[in-house]
C-alpha cells in the first residue's frame, strides 16, 4: 500500500526493515540505506517519496553491512512485486556498504559519502552506474571527496558527481537541521534521471498533462482535475500569485476561480516542450478574450472585452504518474497593456507582438531599442 510500511523479509533475523509500495502495488525495486546517524523519520520520509515515484521501496533502519545488503537484495529480487530491476539509494556511511554489494544493483546513488569511499572501492570496476551527491557548504572534506571522485568515474556509463555548494551535508534528509528543500528537489531529479533510465518506471508526461488540462478546460470537472494530481499539490500563477497549496486550497481555487472562468474562445499553440526525469516544460502562446472575470490573470479588474495573446511557460513537476505542482509564467505588463489598463508610454513593454514573435522569428527584432541599435550599425562584428 502506498505510504504504509510492512515488515521486511529479514525482520526475524534482527535486521529492522520496512517496505513501501506504490499505489499500483508493483514496480522497480529500490533499496534505501542509511547509517545510524540518520534519523528514522528522515529515512521513512524518503521511502514514502520514492514509493510515490513508482518504486517498491525497502529500507534498512539499522546500519547495514555488505553481507546484510547482499542477502536482502537477493530476497528482494525474488519478490513478485518487484519488476524491472533493483537500484540502491544510500546515505552517509551506508554508501560504502552499498558499493561493496554493487553487483546486486542496476544503479547506485550515494549521498554524502565519506572520504574513505575513494580509497576502499575501485570505482573503475563497478558493474553498474553510480551517482554521488554531496552537500559541500562549510564542508571542505566533502568538497575534496567530490572533486577526487569526479576524475575516477565513467561518464559514458552514466556515472556522475554532483556537488551542491549552497547546501550542507545531510541536505536531502527531511527533518535534519541541514535539510534544504530547494536543493533536495534538484538532487532528487538527478537521482530519478539515473534510476529511471536503468529500471524505469517510464511515464508519458505529455499524455498525463494533456489529461489534466482536458479536465481543466474541456470537461471543466474539478474532481477529475484533482484526481490527476498528488494528494497535496500546488499551483502558482507566478505573475499574480494565484493558485493554491494543498488539496483543499487548490480545489477551492479551481472550483471558484478557474474552471468556470475560462473564455469560450480560449486557444493555445504549443511552441515547444522539454522533458526531464520528473518535469515537463511547455512553451505556449495562449489567446483569449477578456469577456468575463478572470481572477488568475486580472484580479479585481472588470471584463474589458479586449483580446489577449500571451507567450506562456508552464513548468510541471510530476511525482510518479501524478501532477505534483505547476509554475505558470507570463508577462503581466504585456497582459495589462493589451486590455488597456496600463499606459506604458515610452516604456519597453510589448503587447501581442511579443507572443507573435515567439511564433514567427521573422517579425521585427529590437523594436524598443531602435536608437541604440542604430549606434552599432556598420561597426565590426
Amino acid at each position: 500500500m502506498n505510504g504504509k510500511p510492512e515488515t521486511g523479509p529479514d525482520a526475524a533475523n534482527g535486521i529492522n526493515e520496512l517496505s513501501f509500495f506504490p499505489k499500483c502495488g508493483s514496480g522497480p525495486g529500490l533499496l534505501l540505506l542509511a547509517d545510524g546517524n540518520v534519523p528514522e523519520t528522515s529515512v521513512l520520509a524518503r521511502a514514502r517519496l520514492f514509493s510515490e515515484e513508482g518504486y517498491v521501496v525497502h529500507t534498512l533502519l539499522t546500519a547495514p553491512g555488505a553481507s546484510d545488503i547482499g542477502s536482502v537484495a537477493t530476497q528482494l529480487s525474488d519478490r513478485s512485486e518487484i519488476t524491472g530491476g533493483l537500484v540502491c539509494v544510500a546515505h552517509g556511511d551506508a554508501v560504502l556498504a552499498g558499493l561493496e554489494a554493487a553487483d546486486r544493483f542496476d544503479a547506485i546513488v550515494g549521498f554524502d559519502a565519506t572520504p574513505e569511499i575513494s580509497k576502499d572501492i575501485n570505482l573503475a570496476n563497478l558493474p553498474c552506474p553510480i551517482v554521488f551527491q554531496f552537500g559541500t557548504l562549510n564542508a571542505p572534506e566533502s568538497a575534496a571527496t567530490a572533486e577526487k571522485l569526479s576524475g575516477n568515474l565513467d561518464s559514458l556509463n552514466g556515472d556522475r558527481v554532483y556537488a551542491w555548494p549552497e547546501a550542507a551535508p545531510s541536505f536531502s534528509l527531511p527533518g535534519h537541521a541541514a535539510f534544504d528543500s530547494r536543493v533536495d528537489s534538484l538532487a532528487h531529479s538527478r537521482t530519478l534521471e539515473i534510476i529511471r533510465r536503468v529500471v524505469g518506471p517510464h511515464y508519458d508526461y505529455v499524455a498525463l498533462f494533456a489529461e489534466h488540462i482536458r479536465h481543466e478546460f474541456n470537461t471543466r470537472d474539478v474532481d477529475s482535475t484533482m484526481a490527476t494530481m498528488i494528494d497535496a499539490p500546488y499551483v502558482n500563477h507566478v505573475a499574480t500569485l494565484a493558485g493554491g497549496v494543498g488539496h483543499d486550497m487548490l480545489k477551492r481555487f479551481y472550483k471558484y476561480h478557474f474552471v468556470e472562468q475560462n473564455s469560450r474562445d480560449r486557444s493555445s499553440v504549443t511552441v515547444s516542450h522539454t522533458l526531464g526525469p520528473d518535469r515537463l516544460v511547455l512553451e505556449l502562446v495562449v489567446r483569449f478574450k477578456h469577456d468575463q472575470v478572470l481572477d488568475r490573470y486580472f484580479p479585481n479588474i472588470e471584463p474589458t472585452g479586449e483580446s489577449v495573446e500571451l507567450a506562456t511557460v508552464l513548468i510541471v513537476k510530476f511525482r510518479g504518474d501524478k501532477v505534483c505542482h505547476e509554475h505558470i509564467y507570463w508577462d503581466q505588463g504585456s497582459a495589462l497593456k493589451q486590455i488597456g489598463v496600463l499606459d506604458t508610454g515610452d516604456l519597453p513593454v510589448a503587447g501581442a507582438e511579443a507572443a507573435r514573435k515567439v511564433l514567427d522569428e521573422r517579425l521585427p527584432s529590437n523594436i524598443f531599442m531602435q536608437n541604440a541599435w542604430s549606434t552599432s550599425d556598420g561597426k565590426p562584428i
